[in-house]
């Protein structure tokens, strides 16, 4: 047991890294975007989802009652929602949809002293159980705490936390062994039977979410582009680090298709960085000449956009801005560095809609439809086994809208069979 290897930027050695840059913002208020690489089914293997996701069906228990309110919102994936762990003991009990082949649980730990013990089971035990299978111990510790399990079937993860000081806990992930089949044949999005309406209203769910066909598209800047997708992938370890040089760092995500929101929260290098968001229904025109590889945002163009919400890091690094329910597809935020040349490094966004979403996908959960049904409706099911076995190829977007809105038109069909011709064939017939 010990601490899982990050296989990317850490975000805890990322802030101090100092980025390189690929595509700084322009001068003045205009930004210069550079567009992100499509993700591939190489990159699978270090995107492991995160099951302790209410819409995945999780749900989270205490053994102190009065903190069911506060646990709840634990398995929303918005950074923003902590845990507090009172002085003594406290257990936690993740129950998953379903048995899950479990590699590693992580979470962020501020101020709690103390240790933490995991243990798993695949049937419903008592809290007080010796059937528990303890799969290790970690001491509490500022920072990442992440312990590295199996892989191990269980459906439920239990976390006793002793505790000497007390602090708060974030950023709960519960990861599965990572599969290309996450992003090619998603688990189905629902709720458990039985949630409570107050429970589903207080835990809303993370519509930037990798697994479920959101994308970074463009940042300002940055060492590797293709890692902006750390910024949406559900892990606190991991981040996406702006250059130093970068004045504005800023990024698009699309979430894959329109929908309503009203609440995105971040969590980035603690300081004090002004963030500005904005929602809008398509990507500007971009009639400059840049190459199709690059979005510029001029200062008139900016100033049109509507900006959701403005807020302000309180130092410990996250943000959230709730604001009216608005109707978008993508979504833009802008950092603002209260220092000059400070590197900015992001570890998660999340963006949520109205609880009206939420109480949808419990409504889906009353029918009988099975993770194979799901599966077998989605448009992007298709037969992925050459894919799988090209590491070079894309893992699909969410479909020809998200290929549009990118410039990327559909692939050429293949050309059509040629017509069938019947030539008799003439035996000579004996005289």
């Amino acid at each position: 047991m010990g601490r899982m290897a990050s296989k990317r930027h850490n975000f805890l050695r990322a802030s101090l890294l100092l980025g390189l840059g690929i595509g700084i913002s322009a001068s003045g208020a205009d930004l210069v975007l550079q567009k992100v690489p499509p993700l591939t089914v190489a990159q699978a293997p270090i995107y492991p989802q995160n099951l302790a996701r209410i819409d995945l069906g999780a749900q989270i228990e205490s053994d102190l009652p009065t903190d069911a309110s506060f646990s709840v919102p634990f398995l929303s994936g918005d950074p923003a929602s902590v845990y507090a762990l009172r002085t003594g003991t406290t257990r936690l009990l993740i129950s998953l949809a379903k048995i899950e082949n479990i590699d590693s649980v992580a979470f962020l730990n501020s101020e709690a002293k103390g240790t933490v013990t995991i243990a798993l089971s695949s049937a419903k035990l008592s809290p007080d159980s010796p059937q528990w299978h303890d799969a290790g111990q970690e001491d509490l510790s500022s920072g990442l705490i992440s312990s590295r399990l199996g892989p191990a079937e269980a459906k439920y993860v239990r976390l006793t936390f002793n505790v000497s000081n007390p602090g708060r806990i974030g950023n709960l992930g519960v990861y599965s062994a990572a599969a290309v089949s996450d992003f090619t044949m998603p688990r189905a999005r629902k709720i458990v039977a039985g949630t409570s309406a107050e429970a589903v209203a207080k835990a809303n769910y993370n519509l930037a979410d990798l697994h479920a066909k959101a994308r970074t598209i463009f940042v300002s800047s940055g060492d590797d582009l293709k890692l902006a997708h750390n910024m949406i992938d559900g892990q606190p370890g991991t981040a996406y680090a702006f250059a130093a040089n970068d004045a504005a760092p800023a990024a698009i995500i699309d979430l894959g298709r329109s929908v309503s929101v009203n609440r995105i929260s971040t969590f980035s290098t603690p300081g004090s960085a002004v963030v500005t968001f904005y929602v809008f229904g398509a990507l500007p025109a971009d009639n400059t000449g840049n190459p199709a590889s690059a979005l510029r945002i001029d200062s008139a163009r900016l100033a049109a956009f509507k900006a959701v919400g403005t807020s302000s890091d309180d130092g410990s690094g996250r943000v959230a801005v709730n604001f009216e329910e608005t109707t978008g597809r993508y979504v833009m935020l802008v950092w603002t560095p209260s220092a000059q040349n400070a590197n900015l490094s992001v570890a998660e966004v999340a963006v949520f809609g109205p609880a009206s979403n939420t109480r949808l996908l419990a409504a889906n959960t009353g029918g009988n439809r099975s993770d194979d049904k799901t599966v077998r409706d989605s448009k992007d099911t298709k037969d992925f086994t050459k894919d799988t076995k090209d590491f070079g190829k894309d893992i699909p977007g969410e479909g020809p809208a998200e290929e549009q809105a990118l410039g990327e038109g559909p692939a050429p069909e293949l050309p059509r069979p040629p017509p069938f011709v019947f030539i008799p064939r003439v035996v000579p017939t004996s005289p």
